[in-house]
């Protein structure tokens, strides 16, 4: 008969316990950029940002076409000059 051997969580030593960071103090939404489109535009502005790998994830807020990029504080500017290049865009800064 096989005995189930229950052990005890340990933190992983590959990343050595999950050292505290100053990244994790914070829920991350000062780092969004809002925005609005034409919901016509959703797809087209999607597939631009998608086009920059690691800018940030676009989600849409409303019907009313505001939307939102979720960036990381390194990527929020680079976010923001992407949109305000395009003509679609009313970015809310």
């Amino acid at each position: 008969m096989v005995k189930d051997i229950q052990l005890p969580l340990m933190p992983s030593k590959s990343l050595k316990g999950f050292m505290s960071s100053s990244y994790g103090k914070s829920n991350g939404e000062e780092s969004y950029v809002y925005f609005h489109i034409d919901p016509k535009h959703t797809n087209y502005v999607n597939r631009i940002l998608e086009g920059y790998e690691y800018v940030g994830v676009m989600t849409t807020v409303d019907y009313n076409g505001r939307c939102m990029v979720r960036c990381t504080p390194n990527t929020r500017q680079l976010a923001i000059n992407i949109l305000s290049t395009l003509p679609e865009v009313s970015l809310d800064i």
